[in-house]
């Protein structure tokens, strides 16, 4: 296996995500730091509404791909694979009502429809009213239409994995995505998890011809995007950008059964993720009026998953694929070599 070749492939299947964050420099052009001129209470649950289900989308793509079978190596046994999860948003998320969010002097005038586009969503102009005695109104951000783009609402996170049998029937996996930037946006990956064996510890089971384990793995995705252009900085010598983290906790129980080359897996399991969102350094507003750090957002999806899957193993080089249910379901496919 050429792993040049395939860590270049890497970085081309990486340019959805590398799209998405470099995206958050043309939605600050036009209308993201816009919410700023509704006041920061409103700003932020404006925001908040905006962003949601990207990130909702991502936290649940990075929990993909950590098994392609429930047995786990021999000592010193590995695999070193290619995997891409792709995550469908639900066509719900495409717009968000700015009326439900208990706004304190913000209202949506247009569209009449009381419906405004989430990043996910259309293109579609919105425009707001602030009742701060100025009547001040503003536009906000379009939607990055991802039916349109990628001709599905959804998002895909690929990365490298590695995994490595230890000791007491316990594999060591490791992955990360390569950094991708465009301009001055970032976006990195790593995790780290443990599978072990637990059938060897149950007598009536030690014998049964399938395989069973358990795995715990955490995930860790941070970036940071450009929010300069719309606002001077007041003064203030710090970058204005929008940092956001996500981090993902998996525990999951699988189990698989090898038919000659082909192995049949599933496997039943717990998604924690916490996410938070920072908009970072100071915004004149208007004269005088300038907000530090106006923005700080936290999202947490915490939810069962139930996934099933097939891999092919061809000598030591295999093929997978999976599906996942979930509240953002999941596909996930990838390849690579595994020496027991």
């Amino acid at each position: 296996m050429n792993f040049n070749k395939g860590y270049s492939l890497l970085q081309k299947i990486s340019v959805p995500i590398l799209f998405i964050f470099s995206s958050f420099n043309v939605v600050a052009q036009d209308g993201l730091t816009e919410f700023l001129r509704a006041g920061q209470s409103d700003a932020n649950k404006l925001t908040n509404a905006y962003l949601e289900p990207i990130f909702d989308g991502l936290s649940y793509g990075f929990n993909g791909g950590w098994i392609t079978s429930a047995k786990v190596h021999k000592k010193f046994g590995f695999d070193i694979g290619i995997t891409a999860t792709g995550v469908f948003i639900p066509s719900s998320q495409n717009y968000f009502s700015p009326s439900s969010l208990g706004l304190e002097q913000t209202v949506l005038i247009s569209p009449v429809s009381g419906q405004a586009p989430t990043i996910v969503g259309p293109g579609d102009d919105t425009t707001y009213e602030v009742n701060d005695g100025n009547n001040t109104t503003f536009e906000g951000p379009e939607g990055l239409d991802f039916e349109e783009i990628f001709k599905i609402s959804g998002v895909l996170t690929p990365m490298i994995q590695f995994g490595i049998g230890t000791v007491k029937g316990t594999d060591l996996k490791i992955r990360f995505m390569p950094k991708v930037s465009a301009g001055s946006t970032e976006v990195q990956l790593w995790g780290v998890g443990l599978m072990h064996d637990f059938k060897q510890w149950i007598p009536g089971l030690k014998m049964a011809p399938i395989d069973l384990s358990v795995l715990v793995a955490y995930n860790r995705i941070s970036g940071a995007a450009n929010m300069s252009g719309s606002f001077g900085d007041g003064g203030d010598s710090r970058p204005q950008e929008l940092d956001f983290g996500i981090s993902a906790w998996l525990f999951q129980a699988q189990v698989s059964k090898k038919l000659s080359v082909l192995t049949v897996y599933g496997g039943v399991g717990y998604n924690l993720v916490d996410t938070k969102t920072n908009m970072k350094g100071s915004y004149e507003i208007s004269q005088g009026q300038i907000l530090t750090d106006p923005i700080s957002l936290s999202y947490r999806n915490n939810g069962f998953r139930l996934n099933a899957g097939l891999r092919i193993l061809l000598g030591v080089f295999y093929i997978y694929g999976d599906y996942t249910l979930q509240e953002y379901n999941t596909v996930t496919a990838g390849f690579g070599f595994s020496v027991k």
